[in-house]
């Protein structure tokens, strides 16, 4: 045979094997460039909703705010418009807007989008429903928020007292808490373990601050009360974290399975789980405020998308400088010395007048130059204060 033709069968053989491999590694590349594109996507929306979900600040005491405490860090987060800015973001990016059919059938390879809160979680998740015309849909839905809550007795033991998990028939005292991301907690105390209404104690405060926190442990009189307190107080620092990334995860884990049901009904053949994530993980998302969002199960090449994207919304908040007004002497002989303070836990703020309107101005300057606020004396009569200076004590 002559060299040459060897050649060609040489060339005959290896020929299928080069172009199979060319394709493959095509394939690959091309696949590898679909799922880069599918997160860059995700990462958009996540990054636009964690914007626009967290509303303008103000002090309306009727609206529930996230952030409360010695700073008075408030700050409303709007998780229904999160949510929507998600989608929005996504059907923009996919080029699906205004489709509903696409918009809807999308919402179910996004099994779970959960809102962490300061003082609880919301997700938001497929859900068949009646809208107002009496028709069934299935669509993404937000769920009420679910608190971080934690619950444990005080019951006796031989010499004293200690601290269980849970409800104990025979505690002296049942406690629930609401956690947050921070020690500030709502405490509500069931006295002699008795669930009755009237015996119903609620109050925030921070775990740590000794003025407040003996309801942490109830009506007791013994002699390891002070021990007794500062083990509760260490049990539930332990606690926190984990109790709130427990709260998270069932909710979303909840969510994810229920998923598979309406993708299932939908033709989609892929089984959606909570993906592998660490206890430290975890722990990281739950340092802020955020929206966690897992996309799964869209096709890329051989495989399926199996992400989770998490974007944070952080404290940028304006510098608030509380205002106070002091009058001494006759009300016809009025002296008053204002001071605005950077912190409301200031002792010279509460030995003010500090029920003044407006309650505190966002600039130093303001407070100064331009700050004017109504009060009251002691006889109930309006008292106007102008230009407040520094206080020495917090604000030196």
């Amino acid at each position: 045979m002559k060299i040459t033709d060897l050649g060609l069968v040489f060339i005959g053989i290896i020929l299928p094997f080069i172009i199979t491999l060319f394709i493959n590694v095509s394939f690959t590349i091309k696949a590898e460039e679909q799922e880069l594109f599918y997160k860059k996507i995700i990462d958009a929306a996540i990054s636009d909703a964690t914007m626009q979900m967290k509303e303008v600040e103000n002090d309306d005491t009727d609206i529930d705010y996230g952030y409360s405490g010695n700073s008075n860090r408030k700050i409303s987060v709007n998780a229904q418009v999160g949510v929507d800015t998600f989608f929005d973001s996504m059907y923009n990016n996919f080029g699906i807007a205004g489709n509903e059919s696409l918009e809807h059938y999308l919402q179910l390879f996004v099994p779970a989008i959960a809102v962490i809160d300061y003082n609880g979680v919301q997700v938001s998740s497929v859900e068949e429903f009646k809208d107002e015309n009496g028709n069934s849909v299935i669509e993404h839905t937000l769920k009420p928020k679910r608190y971080y809550t934690y619950t444990y007795s005080i019951v006796p033991k031989s010499g004293g007292y200690e601290m269980v998990e849970g409800y104990n028939s025979g505690a002296n005292s049942v406690h629930t808490v609401e956690f947050t991301m921070d020690d500030y907690i709502t405490h509500r105390g069931y006295v002699e373990g008795a669930y009755d209404s009237g015996n119903i104690e609620t109050k925030n405060f921070y775990i740590t601050d000794r003025s407040q926190n003996a309801d942490l442990i109830g009506r007791l009189n013994t002699t390891t009360y002070a021990e007794l307190l500062e083990q509760v107080e260490d049990n539930l620092q332990d606690m926190r974290k984990q109790v709130i990334v427990n709260t998270v995860v069932q909710e979303i884990s909840y969510a994810i399975n229920a998923n598979n049901i309406y993708a299932s009904s939908a033709g989609i053949n892929y089984s959606f789980s909570f993906p592998e994530t660490s206890e430290e993980e975890m722990y990281g998302v739950i340092e802020n405020v955020g929206l966690l969002a897992f996309v799964q199960g869209l096709s890329v090449g051989n495989k399926y998308l199996n992400t989770k994207a998490y974007g944070i919304t952080k404290l940028s908040l304006a510098t608030r400088y509380y205002l106070s007004g002091y009058i001494e002497g006759e009300t016809e002989n009025v002296s008053k010395k204002n001071l605005y303070h950077k912190d409301i836990n200031c002792p010279e703020y509460k030995l003010s007048v500090t029920n003044l309107s407006p309650s505190y101005m966002t600039t130093k300057q303001e407070a100064a130059s331009t700050g004017q606020a109504v009060g009251k004396d002691a006889s109930g009569e309006d008292v106007i204060f102008k230009g407040f200076y520094p206080c020495p004590v917090c604000n030196p």
